[in-house]
């Protein structure tokens, strides 16, 4: 595994809070200067022009004969009053108004609102200007389509200052998943139990580092792996060469029993002879099952063939009838109508494992009682359901009654049962790349298991 130039988290981190720090100076710098060049265009006016506008008029308001006849800057306003405080005219409204007296009475309290006041003494009269701190526009149009110049200022820099941030955090964000995404990838495929992949890289050193860590993990397990595998695999094959030279032996074994039964025997000679007969072919029971169960890790050799379905369910449904009678169970046939189809699959395996279903049904099918097998076509695929009347599975076997050896309470006494059938039931049929199905009829209150195979492999 290579190396790429890389980079620490913190240095990311750091990168990101200057750029961060950058921008958003930019973001609140940029409506500021635009105000400026605004004031020095002429489009709007200073923040205190009102002000020293209104400080500039107060010599000429002071003398002034008549104030209606003075021309007020914009956005000045103005109250005259007489020496008992009482209005004599005014530009202002109401509200305005009792603001500017209290101003006059010295009672005003400015609780940080932009509107101010000045007082004008004149001979008889006094005169109070009322103006506001912050920008107006000088063009006569742009207040019908903006707001003041400081709300739009201010505007403008929430705004930016939120894009920056968006936008940084997220493009942050996007690099530092593609950074993850390697990390993410060799979690997943070790999930799956892929070891035949190749690790990716990163440049962000701590997830380099782990990356680093994973390949290195990834060979050491595939090569303590491949070694159990092949230490199982020559276990598998040892066991198999065992079984079936074992075969032999018991042959001889079994077919030698039979020739002395067939003499002149006593009455105990013949019973050790039914003993070595009975032995040798529960043997031969043990030695098919190691062969089944090798088969079953292994995969089966599969011979593919064109299946009449009709035709292999009328040999099957005999079969099943054949192992019905002698357990006194009867047997309740129901096919779909449009069964009448032709399937890719291994005849002889099939038949195999729907028998072994079968048989496992009949292990827990009370005597007098009834078989339901059925065989319906559903989402491109033919199935085939068992269901018994028995108790139906315990909870704990309906998780684990595929497994190789399991057997439930009421088969442990039975030394003819391996908790072997499901098992290789559910691997023939997920090679022919279907699905074996468990679950409780709510009809019978039996188990029934549901066998499901592709029409289309």
């Amino acid at each position: 595994m290579g190396t790429k130039q890389s980079h620490t988290i913190k240095a990311l981190f750091r990168r990101f809070a200057i750029s961060l720090i950058v921008l958003l100076a930019a973001a609140i710098l940029t409506p500021i200067l635009l105000q400026t060049a605004a004031v020095n265009m002429g489009f709007t006016t200073r923040a205190n022009q009102s002000e020293i506008q209104a400080k500039a008029i107060i010599p000429t308001l002071e003398v002034a004969p008549d104030i209606t006849k003075v021309v007020m800057p914009r956005g000045v306003r103005y109250l005259i009053l007489d020496k008992e405080f009482n209005e004599l005219y005014s530009n202002m409204d109401t509200t305005t108004k009792e603001a500017a007296i209290s101003y006059a009475k010295g009672e005003y309290i400015n609780q940080g609102s932009k509107q101010q006041f000045l007082l004008v003494v004149r001979e008889n009269e006094l005169c109070v200007l009322q103006y506001f701190i912050g920008s107006h526009f000088t063009v006569s149009w742009l207040p019908d389509f903006f707001p003041s110049p400081d709300t739009l200022m201010f505007t403008l820099i929430v705004v930016n200052s939120l894009l920056v941030i968006i936008v940084l955090t997220a493009e942050f964000a996007k690099q530092f998943r593609s950074q993850l995404h390697p990390l993410m990838e060799a979690t997943k495929e070790i999930s799956r139990q892929n070891l035949e992949f190749e690790v990716g890289h990163s440049k962000i050193k701590e997830f380099e580092d782990v990356l680093v860590s994973f390949s290195d993990m990834k060979e050491n397990l595939r090569s303590s792996l491949e070694k159990q595998w092949k230490a199982k695999q020559m276990q598998r094959e040892q066991i198999t060469a065992l079984a079936h030279d074992l075969k032999t032996p018991l042959t001889i074994i079994q077919g030698n029993a039979d020739l002395i039964s067939e003499t002149d025997l006593d009455e105990e000679q013949r019973l050790y002879a039914k003993y070595i007969a009975n032995s040798s072919e529960q043997m031969q029971k043990y030695i098919k099952t190691l062969i089944d169960i090798s088969r079953a890790y292994t995969g089966y050799q599969f011979h593919m063939e064109q299946v009449d379905v009709s035709a292999f369910l009328r040999q099957i449904i005999s079969l099943i009838d054949a192992m019905c009678k002698p357990q006194n169970v009867f047997l309740n046939i129901w096919t779909d109508n449009n069964i009448s189809i032709n399937i890719m699959a291994d005849q002889s395996l099939l038949e195999r494992a729907i028998l072994n279903v079968v048989s496992n049904a009949l292990d827990y099918a009370p005597k007098d009682s009834t078989l339901h097998f059925s065989v319906t076509k559903k989402n491109n695929c033919f199935e085939i359901s068992v269901t018994d009347e028995g108790e139906g599975f315990p909870p704990e076997a309906l998780l684990h009654a595929k497994e190789q050896f399991y057997m439930a309470d009421r088969s442990r006494s039975n030394n003819q049962h391996f908790g072997m059938g499901l098992y290789i039931a559910e691997s023939i049929i997920e090679q022919h790349n279907g699905t074996l199905i468990l679950e409780n009829s709510n009809v019978t209150g039996g188990a029934k298991v549901i066998l499901s195979i592709p029409i289309k492999l």
